[in-house]
């Protein structure tokens, strides 16, 4: 033997399904030519039945704990190919830039370009633009179990350790208006690799790339074709078909709340007033969700109701390190909210609010808003049907100027109601919910009796304890921040005679002083581990495992 030759191979990715800070991104990306996935991700990805060629890459989960482990399989947006529609890859870089750690991309396509804003190439087949927007959504076949059908949304259906979903490309596939299709070539550097000395002399600015097309803008008629594919994921997540699939009710939907055009077409190419723009984005807010009265039912007459707890939508569009090679340097802002929740929950905590957490390379926002916008009213506000109109700080989650800089102003999800409109108290629930679900899983197989209901008990007990502990319950002790029943009054004889142990935890979350109510629900046939509600106690509102789209 003459040497000895040491291949390191990197372990295969260690799933946490009780993490709080991993986010998915979904939509559209250049796959780099020549790219491997590592052996070890490989691997992994074999085991859940995806196959990994880079011809392939298309609806497989890949797992990224780095910016630059992206980048060697996707393209980054500067490589010449693009047209200022690089969001996906955009939107993982301002995530780790904002101190994420981990996040998974499925690829649904490569972004945007000149060819897809032509018509569709054969009668009766989709447009590009068209296409790529449906390859983004939920295939009708997802439920098979067989992993090589999911596509687009529907691989969230694999991945239980994902808390935050964003599709950075949803504006811009929404958006009627051709995108891209006047990108400037870029100048790339020609001839051999020279090597200059270094010296002291005149500093000349590097040249960047740069389009004549504007970013994505949508008309009124274009909402109509963002609020459907918005509800169509809500509705994923909050159930629909697949209510085994229990972990898609712990997933945060953060989206891009898209730049409105005039609404009167004709006027808009022209420059309009901050105040005009934001009455468009009160218009859209007014039509695509409606306030409810709590305790009550959401006062609907719109064709789309986006009212929902899994919903936090992000605004207004953002201009960072990594923005340059986009259209008018601006990028979807969900990338840099995702990134500030992950970071959020690894320092702070996800039961605290993110707008204590400082953006990192974020150093201008578009459009810009009224003064007024961006303002918290020192009121409690009122909500339901002739209730006065509230500030968009108080309806979406807000980026604006401070006297320390650009910071998100407010974290906020698209609940028209106060129980569950801060973003802080929705994620201790789904926090608890995953935690309990995790506990069930551990005991499905074991006998319903007083056995299993103390074990529960004490289990959950332990678990609402340490969030008390870490202050995210508000009481003066645990017996006042919350309390733990799992025994024969929580449980009809149905239940006892299909095997089913429901246990049923009360809590108040620090944030706000309506008590919160979650009931566990055992099966003990294997096939479905748990069923999680959560509501606010003496009222009938949706909860965030249980809410939809209405």
């Amino acid at each position: 033997m003459s040497r000895v030759i040491f291949n390191h191979q990197p372990p295969p990715p260690v799933i946490d399904t009780g993490r709080a800070d991993v986010a998915c991104f979904i939509g559209l990306a250049r796959v780099v030519p020549g790219a491997a996935v590592p052996p070890a991700l490989a691997a992994w990805l074999a085991s859940l039945g995806y196959t990994t060629q880079a011809a392939a890459l298309t609806n497989v989960p890949l797992i990224f704990e780095s910016y630059p482990a992206f980048t060697a399989i996707f393209d980054d947006g500067s490589s010449g190919d693009g047209y200022g529609t690089d969001y996906v890859a955009s939107a993982v870089r301002s995530f780790f830039a904002q101190g994420g750690k981990r996040c998974y991309v499925v690829r649904a396509g490569d972004p945007l370009g000149p060819q897809d804003s032509l018509p569709a190439a054969a009668p009766g087949q989709p447009a590009g633009k068209a296409s790529k927007l449906a390859s983004l959504l939920l295939n009708p076949l997802y439920d098979t179990g067989d992993a090589s059908t999911w596509t687009g949304v529907g691989a969230l259906a694999a991945l239980e350790e994902v808390s935050y979903v964003a599709t950075p490309d949803l504006p811009a596939l929404c958006a009627s208006e051709p995108v891209g299709a006047n990108g400037q070539t870029p100048l790339i550097p020609s001839g051999p690799q020279q090597f200059t000395p270094c010296t002291q002399g005149e500093m000349v600015a590097q040249q960047q790339v740069t389009f004549s097309a504007e970013a994505p803008r949508l008309a009124l008629a274009d909402y109509q074709t963002w609020a459907a594919s918005v509800a169509s994921i809500l509705n994923y997540l909050s159930g629909g078909a697949l209510t085994h699939q229990l972990h898609l009710h712990e997933m945060q939907y953060v989206a891009a709340f898209p730049m409105p055009q005039e609404m009167d077409v004709a006027t808009a190419w022209e420059n309009p007033s901050a105040d005009e723009i934001a009455q468009d984005v009160h218009e859209i807010l007014n039509l695509y969700l409606p306030e409810i009265v709590e305790p009550g039912v959401v006062q609907n007459t719109a064709p789309i109701n986006l009212s929902s707890c899994f919903l936090q939508l992000a605004y207004p569009w953002l201009k960072t390190s990594g923005s340059g090679t986009l259209l008018e340097q601006l990028e979807p802002p969900d990338g840099v909210l995702a990134g500030l929740l992950a970071r959020n929950a690894l320092t702070r905590g996800a039961f605290t609010s993110a707008t204590k957490i400082a953006p990192s390379e974020v150093y201008d926002a578009q459009p810009a808003l009224p003064s007024q916008e961006m303002q918290t009213p020192a009121t409690a506000l009122e909500w339901g049907p002739g209730s006065p109109q509230k500030a968009l700080i108080e309806r979406l989650s807000l980026f604006g100027p401070t006297p320390a800089g650009l910071q998100l102003l407010s974290d906020v999800t698209a609940y028209p109601g106060e129980s569950y409109r801060p973003g802080a108290v929705n994620r201790l629930v789904n926090v608890i919910c995953r935690a309990a679900r995790m506990i069930g899983e551990t005991s499905v197989f074991e006998n319903n009796g007083p056995a299993l209901w103390g074990k529960i008990t004490r289990a959950l007990e332990t678990l609402m304890s340490n969030a008390w502990t870490l202050g995210a319950l508000d009481g003066d002790s645990a017996s006042d921040a919350f309390s733990v029943r799992c025994d024969r009054s929580t449980m009809t004889q149905n239940d006892l005679d299909n095997g089913r142990l429901v246990a049923l935890v009360t809590f108040t979350a620090a944030a706000i002083v309506e008590t919160i109510t979650v009931t566990l629900s055992m099966e003990t046939t294997g096939t479905s581990a748990q069923a999680i509600a959560a509501s606010v106690a003496t009222s009938n509102l949706a909860a965030p495992a249980m809410a939809g789209v209405s």
